[in-house]
Protein backbone atom coordinates (compact mmCIF):
# COMPACT_ATOMS: atom_id res chain seq x y z
CA UNK A 1 0.00 0.00 0.00
CA UNK A 2 2.35 2.39 1.01
CA UNK A 3 4.43 1.48 -2.06
CA UNK A 4 1.57 2.32 -4.12
CA UNK A 5 1.52 5.55 -3.06
CA UNK A 6 4.96 6.52 -3.50
CA UNK A 7 4.15 5.15 -6.95
CA UNK A 8 1.37 7.29 -7.42
CA UNK A 9 3.26 10.65 -5.96
CA UNK A 10 6.20 10.11 -8.04
CA UNK A 11 4.22 9.53 -11.25
CA UNK A 12 2.28 13.04 -10.23
CA UNK A 13 5.41 14.69 -9.54
CA UNK A 14 7.34 13.23 -12.90
CA UNK A 15 4.46 14.41 -14.92
CA UNK A 16 4.65 17.84 -14.24
CA UNK A 17 8.30 17.82 -16.16
CA UNK A 18 7.17 15.77 -19.28
CA UNK A 19 6.28 17.97 -22.39
CA UNK A 20 3.13 17.77 -23.87
CA UNK A 21 1.78 16.07 -26.83
CA UNK A 22 4.37 13.29 -26.72
CA UNK A 23 3.31 9.52 -27.41
CA UNK A 24 5.45 6.66 -26.04
CA UNK A 25 5.53 3.82 -28.58
CA UNK A 26 6.24 0.67 -25.87
CA UNK A 27 7.65 -2.33 -28.66
CA UNK A 28 7.90 -6.19 -28.05
CA UNK A 29 8.25 -8.85 -30.13
CA UNK A 30 7.78 -12.14 -28.93
CA UNK A 31 6.18 -13.72 -25.52
CA UNK A 32 6.69 -17.04 -24.63
CA UNK A 33 8.22 -19.18 -21.74
CA UNK A 34 11.41 -17.98 -21.46
CA UNK A 35 12.64 -21.21 -20.78
CA UNK A 36 11.85 -22.91 -24.14
CA UNK A 37 12.60 -19.96 -26.42
CA UNK A 38 15.83 -18.99 -27.96
CA UNK A 39 14.84 -15.83 -29.38
CA UNK A 40 16.57 -12.97 -27.21
CA UNK A 41 13.95 -10.95 -27.70
CA UNK A 42 11.43 -12.91 -26.29
CA UNK A 43 9.35 -11.85 -22.85
CA UNK A 44 8.12 -14.02 -20.11
CA UNK A 45 4.38 -14.24 -20.80
CA UNK A 46 4.09 -13.47 -17.06
CA UNK A 47 5.87 -10.38 -17.34
CA UNK A 48 4.50 -9.26 -20.28
CA UNK A 49 0.94 -9.63 -18.75
CA UNK A 50 2.16 -7.76 -15.56
CA UNK A 51 3.38 -4.76 -17.71
CA UNK A 52 0.07 -4.74 -18.94
CA UNK A 53 -1.60 -4.59 -15.70
CA UNK A 54 1.00 -1.40 -15.10
CA UNK A 55 0.12 0.01 -18.20
CA UNK A 56 -3.40 0.24 -17.76
CA UNK A 57 -2.57 1.27 -14.34
CA UNK A 58 -0.65 4.15 -14.72
CA UNK A 59 -0.85 5.41 -18.43
CA UNK A 60 -3.45 5.82 -21.21
CA UNK A 61 -3.23 3.43 -23.91
CA UNK A 62 -4.32 4.10 -26.90
CA UNK A 63 -5.30 2.57 -30.57
CA UNK A 64 -2.37 4.09 -32.86
CA UNK A 65 -4.53 5.77 -35.46
CA UNK A 66 -6.46 7.78 -32.40
CA UNK A 67 -3.23 8.52 -31.08
CA UNK A 68 -1.59 9.33 -33.94
CA UNK A 69 -4.15 11.90 -35.40
CA UNK A 70 -4.29 13.04 -31.30
CA UNK A 71 -0.13 13.56 -31.81
CA UNK A 72 -0.59 15.73 -34.68
CA UNK A 73 -3.33 17.66 -34.04
CA UNK A 74 -1.40 18.41 -30.69
CA UNK A 75 -4.50 16.86 -28.47
CA UNK A 76 -3.03 13.98 -26.70
CA UNK A 77 -4.09 13.16 -23.51
CA UNK A 78 -1.47 12.47 -20.57
CA UNK A 79 0.73 9.90 -20.47
CA UNK A 80 -0.61 8.75 -23.87
CA UNK A 81 1.22 5.56 -25.23
CA UNK A 82 0.42 3.39 -27.78
CA UNK A 83 1.69 -0.96 -27.34
CA UNK A 84 3.27 -2.22 -30.20
CA UNK A 85 4.74 -5.82 -31.70
CA UNK A 86 7.13 -6.32 -34.44
CA UNK A 87 8.19 -9.46 -36.65
CA UNK A 88 4.26 -11.42 -36.85
CA UNK A 89 4.93 -14.41 -34.90
CA UNK A 90 2.43 -17.00 -34.15
CA UNK A 91 2.48 -15.71 -30.53
CA UNK A 92 0.96 -12.19 -31.56
CA UNK A 93 -1.88 -14.47 -32.19
CA UNK A 94 -2.14 -17.34 -29.87
CA UNK A 95 -0.09 -15.59 -26.78
CA UNK A 96 -0.39 -11.05 -26.75
CA UNK A 97 -3.75 -11.22 -28.15
CA UNK A 98 -6.23 -13.12 -25.97
CA UNK A 99 -3.75 -11.26 -22.88
CA UNK A 100 -4.55 -7.96 -24.97
CA UNK A 101 -8.84 -8.62 -24.99
CA UNK A 102 -8.27 -9.75 -21.44
CA UNK A 103 -7.33 -6.58 -20.08
CA UNK A 104 -9.30 -4.73 -22.56
CA UNK A 105 -6.42 -2.92 -24.51
CA UNK A 106 -5.27 -2.99 -27.97
CA UNK A 107 -2.17 -2.85 -29.79
CA UNK A 108 0.12 -2.23 -33.23
CA UNK A 109 1.18 -5.50 -34.63
CA UNK A 110 4.16 -4.88 -37.78
CA UNK A 111 4.23 -7.71 -40.02
CA UNK A 112 6.89 -8.84 -42.19
CA UNK A 113 4.99 -10.60 -44.86
CA UNK A 114 7.49 -13.50 -45.98
CA UNK A 115 7.02 -15.23 -43.05
CA UNK A 116 3.28 -15.28 -43.75
CA UNK A 117 4.01 -17.78 -46.72
CA UNK A 118 6.94 -19.28 -45.43
CA UNK A 119 5.75 -19.98 -41.68
CA UNK A 120 9.30 -17.99 -40.58
CA UNK A 121 11.78 -15.40 -40.89
CA UNK A 122 15.39 -15.95 -41.24
CA UNK A 123 16.58 -15.41 -38.06
CA UNK A 124 14.17 -18.35 -37.03
CA UNK A 125 15.77 -20.68 -39.37
CA UNK A 126 19.35 -19.82 -38.19
CA UNK A 127 18.40 -20.56 -34.76
CA UNK A 128 15.95 -23.55 -35.36
CA UNK A 129 19.09 -25.60 -37.72
CA UNK A 130 21.60 -25.16 -34.96
CA UNK A 131 19.25 -26.21 -32.22
CA UNK A 132 18.50 -28.96 -34.05
CA UNK A 133 21.92 -30.51 -35.23
CA UNK A 134 22.77 -33.97 -33.69
CA UNK A 135 24.22 -34.55 -30.94
CA UNK A 136 27.06 -36.20 -33.03
CA UNK A 137 27.82 -32.74 -34.28
CA UNK A 138 30.23 -30.70 -32.41
CA UNK A 139 31.02 -27.77 -34.30
CA UNK A 140 30.24 -25.88 -37.78
CA UNK A 141 32.47 -23.92 -39.83
CA UNK A 142 30.97 -20.38 -40.20
CA UNK A 143 32.79 -17.66 -42.02
CA UNK A 144 36.23 -18.90 -41.57
CA UNK A 145 35.01 -19.45 -38.00
CA UNK A 146 34.88 -22.96 -35.99
CA UNK A 147 32.24 -22.31 -33.97
CA UNK A 148 31.07 -25.30 -30.86
CA UNK A 149 27.91 -26.88 -29.99
CA UNK A 150 28.46 -29.48 -27.95
CA UNK A 151 25.52 -27.57 -25.39
CA UNK A 152 22.95 -25.98 -24.97
CA UNK A 153 25.22 -22.69 -23.99
CA UNK A 154 26.96 -22.93 -26.99
CA UNK A 155 24.47 -22.99 -29.38
CA UNK A 156 22.75 -20.28 -28.28
CA UNK A 157 26.11 -17.90 -28.54
CA UNK A 158 26.22 -19.60 -31.95
CA UNK A 159 22.53 -18.28 -32.62
CA UNK A 160 23.70 -14.86 -31.71
CA UNK A 161 27.16 -14.83 -33.19
CA UNK A 162 25.64 -16.62 -36.57
CA UNK A 163 22.71 -14.04 -36.74
CA UNK A 164 25.06 -10.72 -35.76
CA UNK A 165 26.99 -11.19 -38.44
CA UNK A 166 24.22 -12.87 -41.20
CA UNK A 167 21.88 -9.09 -39.99
CA UNK A 168 23.93 -6.78 -42.25
CA UNK A 169 24.10 -8.34 -45.18
CA UNK A 170 21.97 -7.69 -47.89
CA UNK A 171 18.93 -10.27 -48.75
CA UNK A 172 21.18 -11.52 -51.53
CA UNK A 173 24.28 -12.74 -49.48
CA UNK A 174 22.22 -13.42 -46.81
CA UNK A 175 20.50 -16.11 -48.39
CA UNK A 176 23.76 -17.46 -49.53
CA UNK A 177 24.96 -17.30 -46.19
CA UNK A 178 21.92 -18.99 -44.74
CA UNK A 179 22.33 -21.70 -47.53
CA UNK A 180 25.90 -22.52 -46.34
CA UNK A 181 24.93 -23.00 -42.66
CA UNK A 182 21.62 -25.30 -43.95
CA UNK A 183 24.22 -27.46 -45.62
CA UNK A 184 26.37 -28.22 -42.59
CA UNK A 185 23.55 -28.71 -40.30
CA UNK A 186 21.26 -31.03 -42.65
CA UNK A 187 18.04 -28.59 -41.85
CA UNK A 188 16.06 -27.36 -44.33
CA UNK A 189 12.92 -25.59 -42.76
CA UNK A 190 11.53 -25.18 -39.53
CA UNK A 191 8.38 -25.45 -37.85
CA UNK A 192 5.33 -22.92 -38.86
CA UNK A 193 5.67 -20.21 -36.21
CA UNK A 194 3.98 -17.35 -37.55
CA UNK A 195 1.03 -15.50 -38.27
CA UNK A 196 -1.49 -16.78 -40.59
CA UNK A 197 -4.07 -14.49 -43.38
CA UNK A 198 -6.56 -15.87 -41.13
CA UNK A 199 -5.17 -14.45 -37.68
CA UNK A 200 -4.00 -11.22 -39.68
CA UNK A 201 -7.78 -10.75 -40.10
CA UNK A 202 -8.79 -11.83 -37.10
CA UNK A 203 -6.42 -9.05 -35.23
CA UNK A 204 -7.72 -6.46 -37.77
CA UNK A 205 -11.40 -7.16 -36.84
CA UNK A 206 -10.73 -7.05 -33.05
CA UNK A 207 -8.92 -3.19 -33.87
CA UNK A 208 -6.03 -4.13 -33.58
CA UNK A 209 -3.76 -2.18 -35.81
CA UNK A 210 -2.18 -3.70 -38.94
CA UNK A 211 1.54 -2.40 -39.66
CA UNK A 212 4.13 -2.66 -42.17
CA UNK A 213 7.36 -4.44 -41.40
CA UNK A 214 8.97 -5.15 -45.04
CA UNK A 215 9.10 -8.32 -46.80
CA UNK A 216 12.49 -9.95 -45.56
CA UNK A 217 13.20 -8.14 -42.78
CA UNK A 218 16.31 -6.30 -44.49
CA UNK A 219 18.83 -3.74 -42.66
CA UNK A 220 17.50 -0.80 -45.49
CA UNK A 221 20.87 0.45 -45.69
CA UNK A 222 22.14 -2.76 -47.05
CA UNK A 223 19.80 -2.86 -49.81
CA UNK A 224 19.75 -0.72 -53.25
CA UNK A 225 17.30 2.12 -53.11
CA UNK A 226 15.09 0.05 -55.87
CA UNK A 227 15.38 -3.16 -53.01
CA UNK A 228 14.58 -0.94 -50.21
CA UNK A 229 11.05 0.36 -51.75
CA UNK A 230 9.87 -2.85 -53.08
CA UNK A 231 10.27 -4.08 -49.45
CA UNK A 232 8.23 -1.35 -47.82
CA UNK A 233 5.57 -0.92 -50.86
CA UNK A 234 4.96 -4.77 -51.60
CA UNK A 235 4.48 -5.52 -47.95
CA UNK A 236 2.21 -2.79 -47.69
CA UNK A 237 0.38 -4.26 -50.69
CA UNK A 238 0.33 -7.68 -48.95
CA UNK A 239 -1.21 -6.78 -46.12
CA UNK A 240 -3.87 -4.18 -47.49
CA UNK A 241 -4.95 -7.36 -49.33
CA UNK A 242 -5.33 -9.29 -46.31
CA UNK A 243 -7.47 -6.80 -44.53
CA UNK A 244 -9.39 -4.84 -46.85
CA UNK A 245 -7.89 -1.62 -46.17
CA UNK A 246 -5.42 0.90 -45.84
CA UNK A 247 -1.58 0.55 -43.79
CA UNK A 248 -0.84 3.20 -42.52
CA UNK A 249 2.07 2.79 -40.62
CA UNK A 250 5.78 1.37 -41.48
CA UNK A 251 8.35 0.02 -38.51
CA UNK A 252 11.44 -0.12 -39.99
CA UNK A 253 13.41 -3.36 -39.56
CA UNK A 254 15.87 -3.18 -36.63
CA UNK A 255 15.07 0.26 -36.88
CA UNK A 256 18.41 2.91 -35.78
CA UNK A 257 18.25 5.93 -37.65
CA UNK A 258 21.46 6.69 -40.28
CA UNK A 259 22.78 2.63 -39.15
CA UNK A 260 19.57 0.97 -40.90
CA UNK A 261 17.49 3.01 -42.47
CA UNK A 262 18.33 6.68 -43.73
CA UNK A 263 16.86 10.02 -45.12
CA UNK A 264 15.75 8.50 -48.87
CA UNK A 265 14.29 5.30 -46.96
CA UNK A 266 12.00 8.07 -45.24
CA UNK A 267 11.04 9.48 -48.52
CA UNK A 268 10.40 6.30 -49.94
CA UNK A 269 8.29 6.02 -46.65
CA UNK A 270 6.26 8.11 -47.45
CA UNK A 271 6.33 7.73 -51.37
CA UNK A 272 4.84 4.08 -50.66
CA UNK A 273 1.69 6.34 -48.41
CA UNK A 274 2.96 5.42 -45.67
CA UNK A 275 1.92 8.61 -42.82
CA UNK A 276 4.35 7.38 -40.54
CA UNK A 277 7.48 5.26 -40.00
CA UNK A 278 8.35 4.06 -36.43
CA UNK A 279 12.52 3.86 -35.55
CA UNK A 280 13.85 1.93 -32.46
CA UNK A 281 15.63 5.13 -31.38
CA UNK A 282 14.84 5.56 -27.84
CA UNK A 283 12.41 7.88 -26.95
CA UNK A 284 8.71 9.19 -27.52
CA UNK A 285 7.42 10.39 -30.77
CA UNK A 286 6.02 13.81 -31.27
CA UNK A 287 4.96 15.77 -34.68
CA UNK A 288 8.36 16.72 -35.74
CA UNK A 289 9.54 14.53 -37.67
CA UNK A 290 6.54 11.55 -38.58
CA UNK A 291 8.94 8.79 -40.59
CA UNK A 292 11.56 8.30 -37.97
CA UNK A 293 9.25 8.00 -34.67
CA UNK A 294 10.77 6.82 -31.54
CA UNK A 295 9.95 3.88 -29.98
CA UNK A 296 10.62 2.36 -26.21
CA UNK A 297 11.70 -1.64 -24.94
CA UNK A 298 11.63 -2.68 -21.52
CA UNK A 299 11.68 -6.01 -19.89
CA UNK A 300 11.94 -4.11 -16.14
CA UNK A 301 10.31 -6.16 -13.29
CA UNK A 302 9.69 -3.48 -11.20
CA UNK A 303 6.78 -1.91 -11.38
CA UNK A 304 8.37 1.47 -10.59
CA UNK A 305 11.17 1.27 -12.59
CA UNK A 306 9.32 0.41 -15.46
CA UNK A 307 6.82 3.27 -14.81
CA UNK A 308 9.92 5.97 -14.32
CA UNK A 309 11.38 4.62 -17.67
CA UNK A 310 8.57 5.60 -19.06
CA UNK A 311 7.81 8.79 -17.27
CA UNK A 312 11.71 9.47 -18.18
CA UNK A 313 11.14 9.16 -21.94
CA UNK A 314 8.53 11.60 -22.07
CA UNK A 315 10.95 14.19 -21.01
CA UNK A 316 12.99 13.23 -23.62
Amino acid sequence: MIRDIILSNAMKVASKFTKNNKLAVLTYHQVSDVNSMHNLLSLDVELFEQHLVWLKRHFTVMDLNEAFHLMVTGNLPERAIVISIDDGYVDSYTTIFPLLQKHGLLASFFIATAGIDDGFLWDELVSSSIMSVPNSMTHIEFENQKISLTTYNEKLIAIADIIKKIKYASIKQRNVLIDELLMQTGSSRCEQQFLSKEHIVTLHRANMCIGAHTVNHPILACESDEVAEQEMLVSKQALENIIGEQVNFLAYPNGKPSKDFNKVHQQQAKKCEFVAAFSTEWGCSSNRDLFSLKRISLSDKSEFKFCMRIMLSYMS
